[in-house]
């Protein structure tokens, strides 16, 4: 009897896949795209700066931009409205910058949001007693800030994004409770219904999950509709332009090659319309 393959359903998903460039100490993290272009927010295993990979949509590196701290960098989006980059920081912040500055370097403009603290309303983010920002994501002009947690059910946060006299702010709407261990969070439509992605993995061993839910009213998502297993290590994923979601797994980093399960060096562009056939 033949041994069923756990990856059958992300494999029939799969519509394309870009080998990922990293150099040595690369780890990483956060992925989105902008335009013909896709950033990878990376972390450094050997402690230098944090950094973000430019690479075409063939994975060709083409800049590599260095960041001005040396956070996890664990989620990186593209508000499209204000023409803003906004990547995970330390201690619960996100920085928020002018994408075109951003992509020269430029830092002047940066700006920091301290999401895990009451000051910007809701509840605490917290794993492990630490405040963290672990991943974010831009959808329907509002900013998405989860929280991973290993044992318990992690937390995410909604704000308005909002261009002020002084600026953009953060104006905090609700938040809603999620399963443990998620990386990464999205939203697509599947047979012309919204829906929310979460990506779901935690360890080298251990197969990731892909978990599906219709849009509600709710303050609570534990029970997916829909999921599906892939490989180890799957971090954060992001729609594209044509609805597509990028998956990107961390095995692919010189850090975790040697030691994980399944080594997937691809970013694998997945489709779910297909679950519909």
């Amino acid at each position: 009897m033949f041994k069923k393959n756990v990856y059958e359903e992300y494999n029939k998903l799969i519509v394309n896949n870009i080998k990922l460039p990293l150099e040595d100490n690369e780890v990483p993290q956060g992925i989105c795209r902008v335009n013909n272009t896709i950033l990878v927010s990376c972390y450094m295993d050997n402690h230098e700066q944090s950094r973000v990979l430019m690479l075409d949509l063939d994975g060709s590196r083409t800049k590599t931009i260095i960041l001005n701290n040396k956070a996890h960098v664990g989620g990186i989006s593209y508000d499209q409205k204000h023409n803003l980059i906004f990547i995970c920081d330390t201690k619960g912040k996100i920085s928020s910058y002018p994408y075109h500055e951003f992509i020269n370097e430029n830092y002047i403009h940066q700006k920091k949001y301290d999401v895990s603290a009451n000051s910007l309303g809701g509840d605490l983010l917290i794993e492990d007693g630490n405040l963290v920002c672990s991943y974010l994501t831009c959808y329907d002009q509002k900013l998405y800030v989860g929280s991973f947690n290993k044992t318990k059910n992690g937390l995410i946060k909604v704000y308005d994004i909002l261009r002020k006299e002084e600026g953009i702010t953060l104006k905090y709407l609700y938040e809603f409770k999620v399963p443990r261990k998620i990386q990464g969070i999205t939203f697509s439509k599947i047979n012309d219904t919204p829906h929310m992605i979460l990506s779901s993995s935690y360890g080298r061993k251990n197969n990731s999950k892909v978990l599906i839910f219709p849009i509600s009213k709710t303050n609570t998502y534990l029970n997916p509709t829909y999921s599906f297993c892939c490989p180890p290590m799957l971090e954060q994923i992001s729609v594209d332009n044509n609805n597509d979601i990028l998956f990107l797994f961390e095995s692919s980093s010189s850090k975790y090659r040697k030691t994980a399960k399944t080594v997937t060096d691809k970013v694998t562009f997945i489709n779910l319309e297909k679950l519909k056939n």
